[in-house]
């Protein structure tokens, strides 16, 4: 395949079309300004709004962003590639570039600090907190994200991942590992 070799997800039967989800996200937070908890309980993000143990708002916060598909694609490897004494050959492909430029320019820096904000419940696995060892995610940089939060509408969706724009991809056979935030699953 000649470059662009774009490398896509495909969903079923989740609706982010549903009124309540794609409302529910504060575009002044995404923008990078630190909310105060009076700004945040007053904003779409319902009902993910306050953490109610800390008292501290999501960052970022609503549905959106806590549903965010947070499964990681590793670049294809090519495996036996011939003429390579049955070694296998990695793909390169990244996931800068995946969304759209004017997505890329709603995100800013936050301007919150790690003690003001709790990440929201379904980012824990990978953010249990922010501070030193887990600073506040980057969404600015983070494309995934911003592809993710550009709702789809109808609930079988697909959303890119990783692409490659300069490399052809040889025809042979490839693994790709896909981590689940739970366990590795290769898929061949």
């Amino acid at each position: 395949m000649n470059p662009p070799v774009l490398f896509y997800y495909r969903m079923s039967n989740f609706y982010q079309n549903h009124r309540r989800y794609v409302k529910s996200f504060d575009r002044d937070q995404l923008s990078g300004k630190a909310l105060d908890n009076d700004t945040i309980s007053g904003s779409d993000c319902d009902p993910l709004r306050i953490d109610p143990e800390t008292n501290k708002p999501y960052y970022p916060c609503g549905l959106i962003a806590n549903s965010l598909f947070n499964d990681t694609f590793y670049s294809p490897v090519q495996l036996n590639v011939a003429g390579s004494n049955g070694n296998n050959a990695t793909y390169e492909m990244t996931d800068k570039g995946i969304a759209w430029p004017s997505d890329r320019d709603i995100y800013g820096q936050t301007a919150y600090t790690a003690d003001q904000v709790v990440p929201p419940l379904n980012w824990r696995m990978k953010y249990p907190r922010y501070d030193d060892d887990f600073p506040l995610p980057d969404l600015q940089k983070m494309e995934s994200f911003q592809v993710w939060m550009r709702t789809a509408g109808l609930p079988t969706f697909s959303k890119l991942a990783l692409r490659n724009d300069a490399e052809a991809m040889t025809v042979g056979r490839y693994q790709v590992v896909i981590d689940d935030c739970k366990s590795s699953i290769l898929i061949l």
